[in-house]
């Protein structure tokens, strides 16, 4: 096959209908480019020297007070001048930065000074666990690549009130698992020089070679009223931002510097046994059945540490009462919502199992694709199916990467819904780390239902970088779903290039007729995409104005199977703005194409038919410094839609009352007129999240989804009475609202979930 044949055709094909079938493309591909990676091209090295800083092995246990009042802190040797990237970056920081790491056995600890010249200006509003500190308030963040690869790494973050975040990233941003609560204590407190921090991590949350005595390490320090951001490892602009909303530039830890001395210590206990007891009250006063269910329930979770990297899961009659409910989302289109994973079996590691085409648009879009995606399992329509037995084997062995999940749910009758199957999902995840940052895999899924044809799903992969600048990927994967393989694959490739001041990006799938991840999701079938994208954003600092931003994409689809268009959007965004202030603006231009080969069923009712539909529109967006009390974001978007019109607007504002209180009003509006007819949907939110402390606190999500007549209130109380220990009381109520005046109870439960931590 000649390049040629690769180039799309006049009629709008990408390949010919001639050409080998996309797995012989993704085998000639793959090996074409791992060639490369034994080439002199693939050494990857950096050539600019890092900092670095020793421990200091002590023997008596610091208290974690944030008072940095131990002789250890005097003793140890002292990490400092930290350079910035914002507001400017390759310079000394602003603001002075100290710390140190001394450790035990048992527990690895750094003391952290952040000097002040205004320490009444420190900006600090939070205590809840997992809120994004380092947009909002001053914050310290520790970035640990345990096992020396220059590619994952644990992430610890603390601000002035001592309220912390954590996450597990993957690939150095690939993969960034928010979710994640590992077993840690951090306290702060202010000082008349500023603020300071004690951090206390426990080995055992860690994974890590015993052998390995230097880590990759780095430091960062946000002061939110200038928005400087500085490292201890300097990290400049050209290495550009990530994608997901809360990376930063210390997960690129093949910049990091590195912390030595680390030895004789304990890779953690073996096993961590966490059971759980579960009550619980239910009432559907409209159920045929009617009354109230009273349960008691019980169920165990293990954590096996296998080897220093390798950790098995295992959890029995595993139960998710205490995840709070997902956020209403409006749905316009033709495809799936995709809602994120947020239950604690599922978190740690998950980004081993990452496979496909990243998600679009920064994180703010659904993914095209996963190969693998856990919200399959024990959900079904947004209802919980059971969970009889899960294990999950996740870690590193060398060079290798290696994920093995399988976990069993049982079989669901739900009321007038078609009855739910009992199933057993398997995933298996290999990948070999290259060079320096590069890495090739595979991966399979199966989904046996234990009535009926299974599913199944083979892919390999290849992420190939060769410099900081520059990624490139390609994968390719087929289908098996009830004995048909033909017409069942998917190819995807892509491109990445950042400097200072540009990021340009081009995808390329298709995804066959019958391609199907059944343990997976899939936000279209039967398509092929051509996605380039390109961003201009010189940093300017003149008068208000930081930065200036240029942008323009193109999202092209085709119905693979017969090679006309189904949807093309065409943005241009020539005004985008971010002030020194740290507010952001930004005015697109929106032309679209959309082609319905079948009727679209937009509301109940309203049914657009079959035909070509070209639309323009203005898009408006804009959010304000998150760190201030009263804080906004927001979005306008207003144009023609099939045939029509529509305005749409999602409005948020936040308003901090006070360090223990968050409050965040949402208004999701949209007004539709079509020649078919006319309609509103507009969904309510409410939320009040309060913090009594950073390991106590009551969340409340309240929304009321005017288009499907649905209303519903969450309510989560969290104590955690000892580092991976929780107390959960939850209260859910749903009702069936055409209006909001006229709402009747739909259901209505009260759950108690205690569990504790037991490390023999």
């Amino acid at each position: 096959m000649h390049r040629k044949d690769w180039v799309r055709r006049p009629s709008g094909r990408l390949l010919r209908r001639d050409a080998p079938r996309s797995s012989d493309h993704v085998v000639a591909g793959f090996l074409l480019v791992l060639g490369l990676l034994h080439s002199p091209i693939a050494a990857q090295t950096s050539t600019s020297p890092r900092p670095t800083i020793a421990a200091l092995r002590i023997d008596t246990p610091i208290r974690v007070d944030g008072v940095l009042d131990e002789a250890a802190w005097d003793q140890a040797p002292v990490g400092s001048d930290f350079t910035a990237r914002e507001p400017e970056d390759d310079r000394a920081a602003a603001q002075r930065t100290e710390f140190s790491v001394v450790y035990t056995e048992d527990i690895l600890y750094f003391g952290i000074r952040a000097f002040d010249s205004q320490p009444e200006a420190i900006v600090a509003k939070e205590l809840q666990r997992d809120s994004d500190h380092g947009r909002n308030d001053d914050s310290l963040a520790i970035v640990l690549d345990t096992f020396h690869d220059q590619r994952n790494s644990f992430s610890f973050e603390v601000n002035p009130l001592g309220a912390r975040t954590d996450s597990l990233v993957t690939d150095e941003g690939k993969d960034q698992n928010v979710e994640w609560n590992g077993v840690w204590n951090a306290t702060a407190r202010r000082t008349a020089e500023g603020w300071q921090a004690e951090v206390a991590i426990p080995f055992s949350t860690l994974r890590f070679d015993p052998a390995e005595s230097t880590w990759g390490l780095n430091v960062r320090r946000v002061v939110r009223r200038t928005n400087e951001e500085s490292y201890w490892a300097p990290i400049g602009r050209e290495i550009g931002p990530r994608a997901v909303s809360r990376m930063y530039a210390a997960h690129w830890v093949s910049l990091a510097g590195d912390l030595t001395g680390i030895s004789g210590v304990k890779p953690g206990r073996r096993l961590d046994v966490k059971p759980f007891v579960l009550a619980s009250a239910a009432e559907e006063p409209r159920a045929q059945t009617g009354g109230t269910v009273d349960d008691i329930d019980g169920g165990i979770d293990l954590k096996w540490g296998l080897t220093k990297s390798l950790t098995l899961d295992l959890t029995y009659n595993t139960d998710f009462a205490q995840v709070e409910v997902d956020q209403q989302q409006v749905n316009l289109t033709r495809f799936s919502l995709f809602f994120p994973e947020k239950r604690e079996f599922f978190l740690e590691n998950a980004g081993i199992f990452e496979f496909g085409p990243p998600s679009p648009g920064g994180g703010m879009r659904p993914p095209l694709m996963k190969a693998f995606f856990s919200r399959r399992i024990g959900l079904d329509r947004g209802e919980e199916v059971p969970i009889d037995l899960g294990a999950r084997l996740t870690g590193r062995a060398g060079a290798w990467n290696l994920g093995l999940l399988t976990v069993g749910t049982e079989a669901v009758a739900a009321g007038n819904r078609p009855e739910t199957a009992a199933a057993q999902h398997s995933v298996f995840r290999l990948k070999r780390n290259l060079g320096e940052r590069s890495s090739v895999g595979m991966i399979y899924t199966e989904l046996d239902p234990r009535v009926g044809e299974g599913n199944r799903l083979y892919g390999v992969d290849l992420d190939y970088k060769p410099n900081r600048q520059s990624t490139f990927y390609l994968f390719g994967a087929g289908t098996e779903d009830q004995g048909r393989s033909r017409d069942a694959g998917a190819l995807g490739t892509g491109w990445g290039y950042t400097t200072r001041t540009i990021r340009a990006n081009v995808d390329l799938m298709e995804a066959q007729a019958q391609f199907n991840p059944g343990s997976g999701f899939l936000l279209r079938r039967d398509f092929r995409r051509y996605n380039p994208r390109v961003r201009w954003e010189p940093r300017i600092n003149r008068g208000v104005v930081r930065s200036l931003a240029l942008e323009v994409e193109l999202d092209y689809f085709e119905r693979e199977s017969l090679g006309h268009v189904e949807s093309r959007r065409l943005l241009l965004a020539p005004i985008g703005m971010r002030t020194t202030g740290d507010d952001r603006f930004r005015l697109a231009f929106v032309d679209e194409i959309e082609q319905l080969f079948e009727p679209f069923e937009i509301r109940p009712g309203i049914v657009i038919p079959p035909g070509l539909y070209r639309f323009n529109s203005i898009f408006l967006r804009g959010f304000s410094n998150q760190g201030r009390r009263l804080a906004w974001r927001g979005n306008i978007n207003a144009g023609e839609f099939f045939g029509g019109d529509r305005q749409s607007y999602v409005l948020s504002s936040f308003v901090r009352l006070s360090r223990h209180l968050l409050t965040e009003f949402q208004w999701n509006y949209n007004d539709v007129t079509l020649p078919q007819g006319d309609f509103t949907a507009t969904i309510y939110t409410v939320r009040l999240d309060a913090a009594f402390s950073p390991d106590l606190r009551l969340n409340t999500l309240a929304q009321y989804n005017e288009a499907a007549q649905l209303a519903g209130v969450n309510v989560r109380f969290n104590w955690i009475y000892k580092p991976g220990a929780n107390l959960f009381v939850v209260y859910n109520h749903n009702w069936d609202a055409p209006t909001f005046s006229a709402r009747e109870t739909a259901r209505r439960e009260l759950i108690v979930k205690f569990n504790y931590l037991w490390q023999p």
